[in-house]
Parts: structure tokens; sequence; C-alpha cells
């Protein structure tokens, strides 16, 4: 079967989502594109009139499930960051699902952009110069080590804050400062850049460090902590990079498909 006789459904309001569509459909992909992040009845009828050959989900799960009988049997499904219980009728009724956000490429690209949009957040919303600036960076996962390093290259002193001996041990190597993470870290002034998807932070009331969350849901704040200096930003690729990020999510698509 040609490319051209293969359908491509992108469903999402994330611009990425769109822009990938035109992607794909530049590169000889015959695509369509649903700017919605919930199952409707109109999406429903639009999966039955055109019986893609392949579905690409949003980002973040979508609200609502589509049907499976709605989706042609030989169809694949591509998604995002979604639970197991969304998954299993999918499972269930044997279609073959690839998860876009596991793929380590695209992974890397995600985390330079996080880190380049972090920056642009910083400057926006501080008003003050990176260089000469300390950081803390909480985690030296890929979007951790990614953040270090584009905050080291713009003059700021980093250090890295982590409970795993690998990552403190290799952030040591690379040349920046360490400290490990202990439950009862305390810290009351400078920036801190959360990348640790769990909740571990606890800030004293009179605390004035500006923390930064890079990580998914729910966050570092531990339960019922809370500090006006505390800002999430998450989707950052997409809102600062849409092209690039969807460029990255095209390729990712095309490495499964022809997988």
């Amino acid at each position: 079967m040609n490319l051209i006789d293969e359908k491509w459904l992108f469903i999402g309001a994330d611009k990425r989502i769109a822009a990938c569509s035109k992607i794909l459909e530049k590169r000889g992909y015959e695509t369509y594109h649903l700017e919605t992040n919930q199952y409707t009845e109109e999406l429903g009828n639009r999966i039955v009139e055109l019986a893609p050959h392949h579905i690409v989900f949003p980002v973040l799960q979508m609200d609502g499930m589509i049907p499976c009988e709605f989706i042609r049997e030989d169809a694949q499904l591509y998604v995002g960051r979604t639970t197991d219980e969304w998954l299993e009728p999918f499972k269930q009724a044997d279609f073959k699902i690839h998860t876009y956000l596991k793929d380590d490429p695209f992974i890397w690209v995600n985390a330079r952009l996080t880190a380049e949009a972090f920056v642009h957040e910083y400057y926006s919303r501080e008003k003050r110069s990176i260089a000469g600036n300390q950081f803390l960076v909480a985690g030296f996962g890929k979007v951790g080590k990614m953040t270090a390093y584009v905050l080291s290259q713009l003059g700021s002193e980093v250090t890295i804050l982590a409970r795993s001996n690998t990552q403190l041990g290799e952030a040591d190597a690379l040349g920046y400062d360490i400290l490990e993470l202990r439950n009862d870290f305390d810290l009351m002034e400078g920036n801190l850049v959360n990348t640790i998807p769990a909740p571990w932070l606890t800030l004293k009331k009179d605390a004035q460090i500006n923390v930064f969350d890079l990580a998914s849901a729910p966050g570092c704040l531990t339960e019922g902590n809370s500090s006006e200096y505390y800002t999430v930003l998450l989707g950052l690729p997409g809102k600062h990079f849409p092209i690039d990020a969807a460029t990255a999510l095209a390729d990712v698509l095309e490495r499964m498909y022809r997988r």
C-alpha cells in the first residue's frame, strides 16, 4: 500500500498536533486533523467516515473513549500520556498501540526544547539575567541534564540536587556542584528548577525561593504546601516551539510506522 493510500487522523487541540498533521502531509501522507481533546459524537462519526489506518491521539489523555467498533480492525494507534485503564479497551480489541512519548530520540529532543523554553519563561517572568545567578536543578534525568547544560552555557552556577548516587556521580563528573536530596532539604532563597515528577518539597512559610516546576503532575510540592513563588511550567515545547516540537513528533511517528 502506498503512503497516499493510508489515512492518518490527528486528534488534539495542541498546536503540535495540528502542525504535525501538516508536516506529514507535506511528506506525502494523507492526513486529517480534528481539533478536540475529548470524544464527541462528531469525532465518532468522522472516524467511521474516514476509516483511518493510523490515529494519533493528544499528548495528554483525551477526555472520553472512542468506541472500539468505530475503528477499523487493522488501525494502528499512537498515544501520548495515558493511564492503563484508558488503554485497556484498545488492548482488549488487539489494536497495535505505539506510545510516542517513550521514544528515546523524541524524549531527548523534547528535553532540549523544554530547557530552551524555560529560559524564555525565566527571562519573561523574572526580568533577570541568568549569567552569574545560581540555579538548583532537582533531578538529573533527560530534562534535568538539558536544563543544567543550557543554564551553565548561559553563565549560571548550577547545582544538581538528586537522591540517586548514579545521577549525583554523573553530575559531579560533568563539573556541576551536587547536593544529595534529603527529606530535611531546606532552602530559603534562590532559584530551583524541578524535573522530578513526585512530591518531595516542603517550603517554609517565609521562604522566598523561586520554584519552577517542569515535571508532570502531581508536581514537587508536598500535600497542603503552597507558595506564591511556585510556578508550574508544563507543555513548554508546544507553547514556545510548536513547529520544532511538531517536527520531532512527525519524526517519531514515521520511525514507528516504518518499523
